[in-house]
């Protein structure tokens, strides 16, 4: 059976991760994550990056980065090259027409060919609006890249606060997702745009998993936006959910 490798998303930290990333990474390695996600300007402000993660005994899963800083691109592939990560996950900008994710999925494309040169793999991150309109923005998305160069980052979450199954929504793009974004809410965080932890929610991860393990998926990220409790305790509850559930 396909191994898939844990990940844990730093937003949850929030500022903290940007402020304290060696402790924030401590309280990671210590409820059983292998990898990371963050930002290119968490780990920029560390000259040591690198050994960060290495004496914790973690690796960065990815990095994350906004379709509108096209320009800093570069800084991000020199990044994840120093790492030997191999995956970037572009967030794009609400566009209002099909034109403008036509555009976006240009630029998607320009930066594919750049990350191709790095050995990295381009992973489109949707949010709701790309959902929204039956799919509007991601099928524009999809049918206007090349599947070589463009992949997708499925959030759970949003494709379902968009108005897809996400299930249906991962079967349909099997090939072309190979990074997911796992996170989960009630039917009433689906009311108010808020979140829990993974298995309290309405997601149906078992399905998800199973499809992630025939599929060409390598990293599960665990994101959870905001949480009313401690980061770190959150996080460790969708860690054993993980684990138990699914022997992750």
């Amino acid at each position: 059976m396909k191994r898939l490798r844990v990940g844990a998303q730093l937003i949850i930290w929030r500022e903290r991760a940007l402020k304290e990333l060696p402790q924030v990474l401590d309280e990671v390695a210590s409820i059983g994550y292998e990898g990371v996600e963050a930002g290119v300007r968490i780990l920029s402000r560390y000259t040591n990056y690198k050994e960060l993660f290495e004496s914790r005994g973690l690796v960065l899963s990815g990095l994350h980065h906004g379709i509108r800083n096209e320009k800093k691109v570069k800084d991000a592939l020199e990044m994840l090259k120093v790492m030997d990560s191999h995956y970037l996950i572009i967030s794009g900008g609400r566009a209002d027409s099909k034109s403008g994710y036509i555009k976006m999925a240009h630029t998607l494309e320009e930066i594919g060919k750049l990350a191709k040169e790095y050995g990295v793999k381009v992973c489109y991150h949707n949010h709701y609006w790309e959902i929204e309109n039956n799919g509007l923005g991601i099928r524009t998305v999809i049918e206007n890249t090349d599947p070589e160069l463009v992949y997708l980052c499925m959030d759970t979450y949003w494709v379902k606060y968009g108005g897809m199954d996400p299930v249906s929504f991962m079967k349909e793009n099997l090939d072309r997702i190979i990074y997911l974004h796992l996170k989960d809410g009630t039917e009433e965080d689906f009311k108010r745009r808020s979140f829990c932890e993974l298995g309290y929610g309405i997601i149906d991860f078992k399905s998800i998993i199973d499809l992630a393990r025939k599929g060409n998926v390598e990293w599960i990220v665990v994101e959870q936006d905001f949480t009313k409790r401690e980061p770190k305790e959150s996080m460790r509850i969708s860690r054993e959910y993980l684990k138990q559930e699914f022997g992750l």
